[in-house]
């Protein structure tokens, strides 16, 4: 029995070990978390506009296509508890900031805390590669193995990082996410498909939420105030049989809160949402631009807002 106890310990040991390099060379390989990270920590003092937000501003705005000094701080489903946490982290540095732009859309006013959603481990990426102390260093939301779901596929990449193989980039060098290539050809079923479960998606489904939301929306526009820091809302362009479907409560509920914000905080508001400018291969599903829309996107934005 003791021979057995000792060697159970001495197995669990091993793979504790195992699983500890493992979690290691993931953390340790490239990602936009901490390529964004590293590009705030040495550059951010030369930053003039922020851009913060989702997919929808992480896709689809460029900074370069905009002028100098600008850097996408986006990330895939960030919502504003998490951009006013990039805000106060990176405070010290951000000596120079004029213009913050901020995404108010159909989704985000709209979002649960990552801790309630399917997306429950981007939290994760918060806690680890930004030091977010929200959750405990013994959580789950402290180890990238705990989704176990992408896991293998992370370290597979990882792997094949430190044996010396480069791994491509899903954004550029300003914080872009670069990978939504324009389609060959726009597919109207396809899209109308996509639509039917992004709407599902989309959908609120606790209208508490969007107190939640607007707590932290409201602790920017603070922020930016004490800051004297000019606020830019945008709501980006969708494709119009989706727009067309998203429920008049929450769109109402999303112009609502819009017009609140504009009123208290003197920001400035652009809604592209219904833009017929943006029309087929602008897009790369119902609601994200392509690079192609993302270009145009960016210098109509440069045109349309003075501060830029």
């Amino acid at each position: 029995m003791k021979r057995f106890i000792k060697y159970s310990i001495l197995f669990a040991a091993i793979i504790a070990v195992l699983l500890g390099c493992c979690e290691l060379m993931v953390r340790n390989s490239p990602n936009t978390y901490t390529m964004k990270k590293n590009w705030m920590i040495s550059h951010s003092g030369g930053i003039k506009t922020l851009i913060t937000g989702n997919s929808h501003s992480y896709y689809g705005i460029k900074p370069n296509a905009i002028g100098d000094s600008v850097f996408n701080i986006a990330n895939v489903s960030q919502g504003h508890e998490y951009d006013y946490f990039l805000l106060t982290k990176f405070e010290p540095q951000l000596t120079n900031l004029k213009n913050l732009i901020v995404i108010v859309d159909e989704s985000n006013i709209f979002d649960p805390p990552f801790e309630d959603a399917k997306e429950w481990f981007r939290a994760i990426y918060y806690k680890i590669y930004y030091g977010y102390d929200k959750h405990s260093d013994f959580s789950i939301y402290n180890y990238e193995i705990s989704n176990y779901s992408t896991f293998p596929i992370k370290f597979e990449k990882a792997k094949n990082y430190f044996c010396g193989d480069s791994i491509a980039s899903d954004c550029d060098y300003l914080g872009w996410g670069c990978v939504f290539n324009a389609p060959k050809h726009f597919n109207v079923t396809e899209m109308k498909i996509d639509a039917k479960t992004t709407l599902e998606r989309h959908r609120c489904k606790n209208w508490e939420n969007v107190g939640y939301n607007v707590q932290y929306l409201n602790k920017i526009g603070d922020w930016c105030k004490h800051h004297n820091v000019n606020i830019i809302i945008i709501t980006t362009p969708m494709w119009d049989e989706f727009v067309n479907m998203i429920s008049d409560r929450q769109l109402s509920t999303m112009y609502d809160v819009i017009n609140q914000f504009v009123r208290k905080y003197n920001a400035t508001y652009k809604d592209y949402l219904r833009d017929p400018r943006f029309q087929g291969r602008d897009f790369h599903d119902v609601d994200h631009l392509s690079d192609l829309g993302a270009e145009k996107f960016s210098r109509i934005l440069k045109q349309d807002i003075p501060e830029l």
